[in-house]
């Protein structure tokens, strides 16, 4: 438990470290509101996530989001994931192509919450479908917001 402490810290350490090296954020241009577009439309078909309908439902939703264009890595995940800012908070997401693919890996995933680490720290695991997302913050009502968004497609939701 100590060392997965320790580790998360570390990394959350890395990642506000980094941000002075970072790309500049991703700008919305033409061509991106096409692919968007067309993304959203492929993803309502299908019933299942991809980067720009997750990015509309949460901007619908009245949230900021940035794109950091960087790839994240998760203890127990193999898939490479995006991670988003989220109205200033790290969202990382992992899209399989399928919910089987997903099912598949999330069991490895360890969601119990460290006792040591304040409850503002500890990551918030959000599966829905294809999607494995892990939203820290330590602003309860946007939690429960991103959840929400997160989770309403497949709860019957439109």
């Amino acid at each position: 438990m100590k060392r997965r402490a320790i580790a998360l810290a570390t990394a959350l350490f890395a990642f506000a470290c980094s941000r002075h090296d970072a790309p500049p954020p991703k700008v919305a241009s033409a061509d991106s509101a096409v692919a968007a577009k067309a993304g959203a439309s492929l993803a309502e078909q299908t019933d299942e996530w991809n980067r720009a309908e997750i990015v509309k439902r949460l901007s619908e939703a009245g949230l900021v989001v940035v794109d950091s264009a960087r790839a994240v890595h998760h203890a127990g995940l193999q898939l490479a994931g995006d991670l988003l800012e989220v109205s200033g908070s790290p969202l990382e997401i992992y899209i399989y192509p399928t919910a089987e693919g997903r099912k598949k890996e999330s069991p490895a995933l360890d969601t119990m919450p460290n006792p040591a680490q304040p409850p503002a720290q500890r990551p918030r695991y959000i599966i829905s479908g294809n999607l494995i997302a892990i939203h820290v913050t330590p602003k309860e009502a946007l939690a429960e917001r991103v959840e929400n968004v997160l989770t309403a497609r497949h709860a019957g939701a439109p």
